[in-house]
């Protein structure tokens, strides 16, 4: 049975640092060491602020807790999981996924005597890229109380996972009619990846079914922040969601950034901050 994972990282002096806790959800076909650790955001995100990483179904990150304690040892680390059923009666779909990060999010704000920081959250900021930024998407919208700032990087207007989904089952690109780019760059990132093949087509079949459709109604309500690089040819039309999106909603593109390296900006992660950081 599949599961959706959470690792908690607890932060240094969190019960002054005023903020929330924040919860980031990586990108298809890659980790949360790949996508958060590795990239700097550790970092970036400073060492006071509690944070929960999500692992998607399919994509068990077991480095994570070695990546953590090289990049910062005095930092407690715990982890949890959700179950999700998918079975011929009841195929695993992206609202299960949503159920999930509900559940893990309010699991992982269950506060100990030794964790400082999480006993008075009552609300957490959240981080999404690529694939995770349209789950965020549609759990901010879902859970207006318990989100209190969105912050959404590589995030298309359209729905390409559907044929992701025919060029993995595919196995090449011969059988599919002129392929988009963003197509073929996101088969490349499955070529790449660690994680496993079968997994990840699993992956892609499931959560595109229904597809991502943007609209006024399933928009989050809350401060938003859009990042893109200029050169991402996955999320080229990021900005059109604006349109959906609460006055004040931000907009940033990265120059000469692609979907994959958008994630080492210090742009994006400064902008992120600001945003998340303010009130």
């Amino acid at each position: 049975m599949p599961e959706l994972r959470w690792t908690r990282v607890t932060g240094r002096h969190a019960e002054d640092a005023g903020f929330p806790p924040l919860v980031a959800i990586h990108g298809f076909a890659t980790t949360v060491t790949q996508c958060w650790l590795a990239t700097g955001w550790l970092r970036r995100l400073g060492s006071s602020r509690n944070l929960i990483f999500i692992h998607m179904p399919w994509h068990a990150d077991e480095s994570v807790t070695d990546a953590l304690n090289r990049l910062d040892s005095r930092r407690k680390v715990t982890h949890g999981s959700i179950e999700i059923e998918d079975s011929a009666r009841h195929p695993l779909g992206p609202l299960d996924v949503l159920d999930a990060l509900s559940e893990a999010v309010r699991q992982a704000l269950i506060s100990s005597p030794q964790d400082t920081g999480w006993s008075r959250a009552t609300s957490v900021d959240l981080l999404g890229y690529s694939l995770g930024a349209r789950l965020a998407w549609d759990f901010a919208a879902e859970e207006p109380s318990l989100i209190r700032r969105v912050a959404l990087g590589g995030l298309p207007a359209h729905d390409g996972l559907a044929e992701v989904c025919r060029v993995l089952s595919a196995g090449s690109f011969a059988s599919v009619t002129r392929p988009s780019s963003a197509t073929a760059e996101i088969e490349q990132f499955v070529h790449d990846s660690v994680l496993d093949k079968a997994g990840l087509m699993l992956c892609a079949e499931r959560l595109s079914s229904p597809p991502f459709t943007p609209s006024f109604e399933n928009a989050p309500k809350q401060p938003s922040l859009l990042v893109t690089g200029q050169e991402d040819q996955i999320a080229k039309d990021s900005a059109e969601l604006l349109r959906y999106l609460n006055d004040g909603a931000c907009f940033i593109e990265l120059p000469g950034r692609t979907h994959v390296d958008a994630l080492t900006s210090g742009e994006f992660a400064r902008a992120v901050v600001r945003h998340l950081g303010e009130d």
